[in-house]
């Protein structure tokens, strides 16, 4: 139990250090801490409003989270807003502990909870402002119920509940994935065992009442209170069966997660084929389930056409609990019951880690060319990234050929450690006038102040997720989003002065006598597009300008 305290104690640090060093970037950091902005000053929590209409994206129980830990201090701040993304993290590093406890032992618990903590794709998650942390660790929460009532450690009427409420919260963080998967990798499992009936012990009808209680809930509190304006069918064809079936905005081929995966976990990337290969050999009861969770959840989003790399965190904690059980068997550790299974020898551990050792050394060599297109990253920061990467290759490489075997496993999770404490600290911060809106959205405040009081709006044209930036680092600076150059040039023809916020490039199609009467007042690049603040008349001393080319102004 010491070194899973430990471990938690690590991944607190790793989670929390410089949580609030850099603003809320694109794509979705903006868009939820404004959501629950809007929640906490508003008072409407009974569906997401972002840039003052109700959004439909995405369920409201993350939209909550970050409101209710906002409500002490009064507001929406990047430290309240990325808390509740912390706390979920460190508890599925402890439900991943606990259960690696029960069924390996607490030296395999630890090792499990600091390959979770060290794997990017967890870390990264652990310090944003998005959805998945939090449905990782209530899928987990459910896995685990069902895992303990499996294994006979649990009352099948309590773990059954269990299990439907955390898919129920789940569903309302994230929509049906959040019943699809639990759901599927519990079945999956029953029917590897021969023992689908077990599951009529698994509170087979008070848990999906549970469920359906909690989820109808919602959807009347979501279409009675919000006065007709939130459609809950409307938002799951749209996020469910249009994003699964045709795509939205991250449309990749069957096999993206082969290419991303091994990025996702490193530095323990090349230690998942001899864990996988453990696994299927002995296919003990607990290596079954974690067969199924892993696989069930890559497979699942590999067969959607909408892929992202972080759907598969829920993959991780299995992951890490089979590459913790590798280390351990070929340690000695013994902790765990032994098959007459041929298992894995240590080239499994020291072949990978050599492997692992070179391609850091690699990606050092390189990291300083590779810096050369982002040139506002200072010089000496990418020096010391590249040392820092360096050093935990050759320290990898080194333990690897001398031993102890343990000490290839630990050397590059402690390098990585201090990679992920320099990069939160120097090279994310770094990034700020490339990723954050905060000064173009003050700018605008400023130079609208006196306008908005007229009531009339600042229309927004071809920006994607940019308004909501505006609108929190604006503390209310609403815009009228419209994706028809028509309605753009109906506002700006307007007799009063009025404003518009525009990407570059993306005004020609409007008369050339309008086009001759617009000025710009403010610009920013801003996500790779150059975005202009216009206005129909000349404000002060800015100066007239016709529409600007596609692709003018500075490139990232």
């Amino acid at each position: 139990m010491k070194h899973q305290r430990l471990v938690l104690l690590l991944a607190a640090l790793l989670f929390l250090w410089w949580l609030g060093g850099r603003d809320l970037w694109a794509p979705n950091e903006p868009y939820f801490a404004e959501g629950a902005r809007e929640m906490v000053v508003d008072g409407e929590w009974a569906v997401p409003h972002v840039n003052g209409v109700v959004s439909t994206d995405k369920p409201p129980f993350f939209f909550w989270l970050i409101a209710l830990v906002s409500l002490p201090f009064g507001k929406v701040t990047l430290w309240t807003s990325r808390l509740p993304s912390v706390f979920a993290a460190l508890g599925t590093l402890a439900i991943t502990m606990r259960l690696g406890r029960r069924f390996y032992g607490n030296r395999t618990a630890a090792l499990a909870g600091l390959v979770l903590a060290t794997s990017y794709m967890f870390w990264e998650q652990a310090r944003w402002v998005q959805t998945d942390a939090v449905l990782c660790l209530l899928i987990w929460i459910a896995l685990a119920a069902f895992v303990e009532f499996r294994a006979g450690d649990r009352n099948g009427l309590r773990a059954g509940l269990l299990f439907w409420l955390s898919l129920a919260l789940a569903v309302l963080t994230k929509g049906p994935v959040g019943l699809l998967l639990p759901l599927g990798i519990a079945v999956v499992v029953l029917l590897g065992d021969r023992k689908i009936g077990l599951w009529r012990a698994f509170a087979p009808w008070a848990g999906p009442g549970l469920f359906l209680l909690v989820i109808v809930s919602w959807m009347l509190l979501a279409t009675f209170g919000s006065g007709g304006e939130y459609s809950v069918w409307g938002a799951l064809k749209e996020h469910f069966v249009d994003r699964g079936i045709h795509g939205l905005h991250h449309k990749r081929p069957p096999w993206y997660y082969l290419e991303v995966l091994p990025a996702m976990i490193m530095p323990w990337t090349f230690l998942l084929p001899g864990a996988m290969v453990l696994a299927w050999r002995r296919r003990l009861s607990f290596d079954r389930f974690l067969l199924a969770a892993a696989w069930f959840v890559v497979i699942f989003f590999s067969i959607s056409t909408e892929k992202r790399e972080l759907y598969a965190l829920p993959a991780l904690p299995a992951i890490a609990l089979m590459t913790a059980a590798l280390v351990a068997n070929l340690a000695g550790w013994n902790e765990a019951e032994e098959t007459g299974a041929r298992l894995p020898g240590p080239r499994w551990i020291t072949l990978g880690q050599t492997i692992l050792g070179a391609l850091l050394i690699g990606t050092a060599i390189y990291a300083p060319i590779a810096a050369g297109d982002y040139d506002f990253v200072p010089q000496w920061a990418v020096v010391i990234f590249a040392v820092l990467l360096s050093a935990t290759g050759i320290a990898t490489i080194h333990a690897a050929a001398k031993g102890p075997l343990l000490r290839s496993v630990l050397s590059p999770a402690a390098g990585f450690a201090v990679l992920y404490l320099f990069v939160a600290s120097v090279l994310w911060p770094a990034f700020e006038p490339r990723k954050s809106a905060r000064a173009f959205s003050l700018a605008i405040e400023k130079e609208t102040r006196e306008y908005r009081k007229s009531g009339l709006p600042i229309v927004s044209f071809w920006l994607e997720n940019l308004p909501q930036h505006f609108a929190f680092y604006g503390n209310g600076l609403y815009t009228l989003e419209v994706d028809n150059l028509f309605d753009v040039q109906r506002h700006l023809e307007r007799p009063e002065t009025v404003f518009a916020v525009v990407q570059g490039g993306k005004l020609e199609g409007l008369p050339p006598v309008l086009l001759d009467r617009l000025h710009t007042v403010a610009e920013a690049r801003l996500a790779r597009k150059q975005v202009l603040l216009i206005t129909n008349t000349r404000p002060g001393d800015t100066k007239a300008v016709s529409a600007p080319t596609e692709g003018s102004g500075s490139t990232d």
